[in-house]
Parts: structure tokens; sequence; C-alpha cells
């Protein structure tokens, strides 16, 4: 059934017998859904026959949907014949190539539209659009990517959830933000995605109570926020401005340029995750990433498919946004306190491009160790990665060893690499560190050692490392080694073969 448009479903039902016929010709509600896929005759005659019944118009210009696309006139056409109607659509679900006759559409008052979904990624409009004249009071849900609008417009208020994407050069002020943020104070869903800096964002200080803190809209059912790849000062102010109590999903991604990362979250972070722990249910795990211009954190909780959290911190002070994320989320005065760190498992990962000479990132692994993280993944194109390598292997004064709970790697990089990792890996597992005191954990087994991406490893030093893992664990050797050969015509050449030495 979801390969056909509404009007052959509609036709389909209509031919089982006459009296079928009769209740669709008869009934105006089976003529109430008008998609742009069909003829224009058959929309034409949609609108007549749905007399005063609410409509649904949907637009569908992509494979994103399933509708099969019969005769297609051109949104233009569409959109004026159904401009006259603007008074009784209750949900618009448009997505255009162009911006021809959208006006035509929006530019009337929609007194009974309930849901509103536009993409216009080919749309072009030289201001902020004022939607419906002001008029659409009864709008609890909206969409609009590419789409430029207010963001104190009449019609974004008393929403249920909001999503603006794509909003390219029409960043809103303070004021705005403010405003938007006060007129909704029962949105459920708040997506923010791809908003542009311009000149026009002013960022100030945000209004203070009598007590000189920030006053905080409390939005009660917001249970979603998503800021997603936005300047600094727009996600400022939307954190500044806002307490969730009731907070479920949380998704950030900034672009500090320079900035460090506890002046957006430092004074906010009180006020987003003590919710989301707190209903988490047995275990949790937390994925920290570290890259060459970004540091980013994800924690999933068992009933979500998705991370419940989600943090990426783009272009921010070298370090300090790692170093913000573990003393926020894997130190005493964080979340989860060590209390916590039990059922609480961290992944690490280092992506290509990282840079590790010299150490500077250690002090942020040293917080870690009060958790557990089991699994640590370094990418082939991370620079210097003897020196995280060489960290693992030794015990620190106080005998703590580093990240003792770590049963699972995944190495990639140069040969060299899997020479430090050996030595590393038997101090590990065969040395016991001096003094040691009985609240200091010693390492566990491997249970997992992945070295495929490991290039050209000797074969002594592979089965050396195979040794380290336990009995019942899983060793993936570098199998896919480079090697030179000479071709048949006495040139030397690259192929592949396998650990035991046979071409692939």
């Amino acid at each position: 059934m979801m390969d056909y448009s509404f009007l052959q479903r509609q036709q389909t039902i209509s031919s089982v017998c006459s009296s079928w016929w009769s209740l669709v010709e008869d009934s105006p509600r089976f003529w109430s859904i008008i998609e742009f896929s069909c003829p224009l005759a058959a929309i034409s005659h949609s609108l007549e026959k749905s007399q005063s019944s609410d409509l649904e118009i949907k637009s569908f210009t992509d494979t994103e949907y399933d509708c099969a696309p019969m005769e297609f006139f051109g949104e233009e056409t569409c959109l004026r014949l159904i401009a006259p109607h603007a008074d009784r659509i209750r949900s618009l679900i448009l997505s255009l190539s162009s911006e021809d006759g959208l006006l035509t559409v929006l530019g009337n008052p929609a007194p009974i539209l309930e849901e509103l979904k536009i993409d216009g990624p080919h749309c072009d409009f030289a201001q902020p659009l004022d939607l419906f004249c002001g008029q659409a009071s009864r709008l609890s849900d909206v969409v609009l990517g590419h789409i430029p609008i207010g963001w104190d417009s009449d019609v974004l208020v008393g929403l249920r959830s909001l999503t603006i994407k794509e909003e390219l050069g029409h960043l809103p002020t303070e004021g705005q933000v403010q405003r938007l943020l006060e007129t909704n104070p029962w949105l459920e869903k708040l997506d923010i995605e791809n908003v542009t800096d311009t000149e026009h964002f002013r960022g100030g200080a945000v209004q203070s109570t009598g007590e000189g803190k920030p006053s905080r809209l409390v939005m009660s059912k917001m249970q979603e926020l998503r800021l997603w790849n936005l300047p600094f000062k727009l996600a400022q102010t939307v954190l500044d401005n806002v307490e969730i109590p009731a907070i479920r999903y949380f998704n950030l991604k900034c672009q500090f340029r320079g900035l460090s990362a506890s002046r957006l979250l430092g004074p906010n972070i009180e006020h987003l995750l003590p919710p989301l722990l707190q209903r988490s249910q047995g275990a949790q795990r937390a994925e920290l990433t570290l890259g060459e211009f970004n540091v980013s954190l994800a924690i999933y909780t068992p009933s979500c498919r998705g991370p419940t959290i989600e943090i990426e911190l783009e272009e921010t002070v070298p370090f300090s946004g790692s170093d913000w994320l573990a003393e926020s989320f894997f130190l005493e005065k964080g979340l989860p306190s060590l209390c916590a760190a039990d059922i609480f498992q961290v992944s690490l990962k280092f992506k290509d491009g990282f840079y590790m000479a010299g150490g500077a990132f250690i002090p942020i692994l040293d917080r870690l160790n009060a958790v557990k993280v089991k699994d640590l993944v370094i990418e082939s194109e991370c620079e210097r990665g003897e020196e995280l390598i060489k960290y693992l292997g030794e015990a620190k004064e106080d005998s703590q060893w580093p990240l003792p709970y770590l049963t699972s790697m995944k190495i990639g990089g140069p040969a060299a690499l899997a020479d430090h990792l050996l030595i590393a890996l038997q101090r590990r597992k065969q040395h016991m560190p001096v003094g040691e005191m009985p609240g200091a954990p010693r390492p566990v087994m491997l249970e997992v050692l992945d070295i495929g991406d490991l290039r050209e490893v000797d074969g002594n030093v592979e089965n050396a490392l195979a040794n380290c893992v336990a009995s019942s664990g899983t060793f993936i050797p570098g199998w896919r080694r480079w090697r030179r050969a000479s071709g048949p015509t006495n040139t030397e050449s690259d192929i592949w073969y396998n650990g035991e030495g046979e071409d692939i």
C-alpha cells in the first residue's frame, strides 16, 4: 500500500463495489488529503469534493517519501490551487525545489493549521518571512528547513515542538531567542540545527534576578533539546535562559572558535544533566572522542537506541574541552559521581589527526581512572600514538595503573607502535606496581585486541601480542599488511598478503 499515492488508494477502495464507490463519493473526508504528485484535475476535484473538511496538503519532490509520483504539473501551479483554501488547511507538509508560489499559501491566515513542515533547500528569500500574517493560533508542531522566519513571529507561540534547520544568514537577536522561549513554555521538543552566524547577533547578558543570577524559564514539559552546529552565542543564549527538569535527550554541537567549553556549559550543566542520569536505570555507557579540532561525548542508557546526551565541542581551546568533559562527568563533583563508577562504562577514542606529542592530554586521562574505561581506540592517522601507549604501561606514583579496567583495544598506525604496545601490555600483565596500595586496582586482562590497522607488524611481535590477551578472548592480527614485491617486469609493486604470508 505504501507504494501508492493516496489517490491510487482511494481509487482502489472505490472499485471494490458500488456501495464502497458511493461511500467514497459522498464522504468529504475521503477527499481531504491533497498530494502534489497527483494530476491537476485530481487536485481540483479533491478540493471541490472535500467541501468544508479540514485539509492535509503534501508535496513530495524526492524519494524521502513513499509516494509514487504520477503526472506532475509543477509546484507553483499546485500551490496557487490550494492558496484559496488556506483557511481550512490543518496539515501542510511541503518539500519544494523553489520558492515560486510558496508565498501565495504562506501569505494567507491559517486559523486551523496544526502541523507545518516545510523544507526548501533551493528557496532564496531576501528576508525572514511573516508566516500566515501572524494568524495561525492552533499551530502546535513546526519544522522549517531553509525557510527564514523571525524568531519572535506571532505564529511561533504556544508550540508543542519546533525544529529550525539550515537557516542561513538570518541569525536571531538575543531578545528574539528569549521571546521564543518565553512564549513557548510548554515545548516538548526544541531542535535548532545549522543556523549560521551573522554580524546582527548580539550576545549580551541575560536578565538577572535580584540575587544576580540569570533568571531561567522552567520548561517543565520539554524532553528533548537539540542545539546542533550552532555559533557559541546562540547556544549560550538558549542554555542561559532555560531550566529543563524533565529532559530526556540533550544534543549539543557548538563552534567555540577558541573559547573555553566551561564558558558555555559550566553554568548550565547542573540544570540539564541531573534529570537525564537520575532517570537512567541499570548500566550506563559513555563514548569520549578526541579529534584534531574537536572533542565529543555521547552517553547511552539501556532504554534508548541513540545517546541520551551527545555533546560535540568544535574549535575549543586545545584540551580544555576534553578536560571540562572529564571534570563534569567523571569526577566526584561531576555526573555520575564516583559512587556510580561501578555501573558506568566508558569508551575512549582518538580520531585521525589527533596529535599526542608531549602528552598534554595525559592529565585528562588521569581523571578517567576512577571509572571503567573499558574500550580504547586509536585510529591510524593519530600522530605520535606511542605517547599514549607508553602511558598505559607505567604505574603512577600512587601505584595507580592508568585505565585499569581496560578490556578492549583497537590500535592503528605505523608498525613501530606494535613494539611500544607489546612492552606496555606485558607490563600490565606481568608486573605488579612497587608498593601497591590495597585500594589501587591492577590492570585486568585484555579480552579483545585488534591490531588490524597496524602496518607491517613483525610476525614475532604479533605472536607476543596475542599472548597478552585472555585465553578466551579475541585477537585480530594485522592480517592485511603491505610488503614490497617484484612484479613480472622486475618493477616493485604493492600487494596485500595475510598474516600467514599468503597473497590476497
